[in-house]
């Protein structure tokens, strides 16, 4: 029984989106398959792995019956991805789907949708609200290079989203924290929910880079995020933030403009020396220079010299070269101010222009 007709690319995109947080070898093969639906002519696509829910429609040329089942989801893209550049169609006989394009035919197994996980979320938001896709994406990969990945404190393996007239999103993992924020179209009251590291990746990955609408809802511990064809859920991580106003430290004994790119080019210099183990770096400010130097165990050595504007006594603190990396390569501005403290042995970024974007980085005990 044919139940739809539609050109291969129409198969790929929204098979693309969903794919992306597809187990590969999940002990549960159901978590390896795609939910293909059909209902006039709407085609939706659907995959989970019981965190997160990640769905993208299509309109199709024609839909000749409202049909849903599962398919491996690899399988499926790659035999759409390889068949010719034309109109295919898709039929279910049995326990098989069969993939048909000029001169092709590929049949796969197909499962019972019943058998398909759905998560269980509330119909009705606790809170909703919007803001536009593009300052969304750049909000999220502002801050995302600073959340843990595996951290005993769970809490921390995710960013913290703040709803209300301004988003805001916080991530640490506890030696660094970087923080955020952007309008947002709401009259609520500030909200605070922990998106998991996985859905932060993916909402990157999929949010687009323009003015369009994402309308976000949060309930019963769970957050969606609507826009465009697609619709993505996540389960929220539950704990209670840090308190990150606390972390950020106030008062410097240094503080100094200097070029982005150029630091960011000592640093990469610097980077070849270090290992897995050794990636200590120090920075010393005075006397109108920045001096960037380490020293590893195998007896090598780099030296930098920037000119800064900053004629104070000399200010000394050794970093984990990698989280100075990280915020260099996330920023798109071309100065950046840097602010020492060794008393509170941190220091602080601040884009100029941009103070909504702080990045707090603890230096390293000697």
């Amino acid at each position: 029984m044919k139940f739809l007709t539609a050109p291969r690319d129409a198969l790929i995109h929204p098979l693309q989106i969903v794919c992306g947080i597809v187990e590969r070898r999940s002990t549960v093969p159901v978590l390896s398959s795609v939910l293909v639906a059909t209902e006039g002519k709407q085609l939706q696509f659907q995959s989970t792995d019981l965190e997160l829910e990640l769905s993208a429609t299509e309109t199709i040329d024609s839909s000749e019956s409202n049909t849903a089942l599962t398919v491996n989801a690899r399988k499926l893209l790659d035999v759409v991805r390889a068949m010719p550049d034309a109109q295919l169609s898709l039929s279910l006989s049995g326990s098989r789907l069969i993939i048909q394009g000029p001169g092709s035919r590929i049949s796969l197994h197909a499962g019972r949708s019943e058998d398909f996980p759905q998560l269980k979320r509330s119909a009705k938001p606790e809170l909703s609200f919007s803001v536009e896709a593009g300052k969304l994406k750049r909000l999220l990969h502002m801050v995302h290079f600073a959340m843990a990945d595996n951290d005993i404190r769970y809490y921390l393996n995710g960013t913290l989203l703040i709803g209300g007239p301004e988003l805001t999103a916080v991530a640490t993992d506890g030696h660094r924290l970087a923080t955020a924020h952007i309008p947002s179209q709401t009259s609520h009251d500030a909200q605070e929910m922990i998106i998991p590291r996985k859905a932060i990746i993916e909402l990157i990955r999929l949010l687009p880079e323009d003015d369009s609408t994402v309308l976000i809802t949060a309930a019963s511990g769970y957050a969606s995020f609507a826009f465009g064809k697609v619709f993505f859920t996540c389960k929220l991580i539950s704990g209670r933030y840090p308190d990150f106003k606390r972390v950020i430290p106030s008062g410097f004994e240094a503080e100094f403009t200097l070029e982005r790119q150029a630091f960011h080019a000592c640093l990469q210099r610097a980077a070849v020396l270090t290992t897995e183990k050794f990636r200590s770096i120090q920075c010393s400010a005075g006397h109108g220079r920045l001096q960037i130097s380490l020293n590893n165990p195998d007896d090598e050595e780099s030296f930098e010299e920037l000119d800064i504007a900053y004629d104070g006594a000399p200010v000394e603190l050794s970093f984990n070269i990698r989280y100075l990396l990280d915020a260099m390569a996330t920023l798109r501005t071309e100065t950046l101010n840097f602010r020492l403290s060794a008393s509170k042995l941190s220091a602080l970024f601040v884009a100029p222009g941009d103070e909504a974007f702080r990045y707090v980085v603890m230096a390293l005990r000697k």
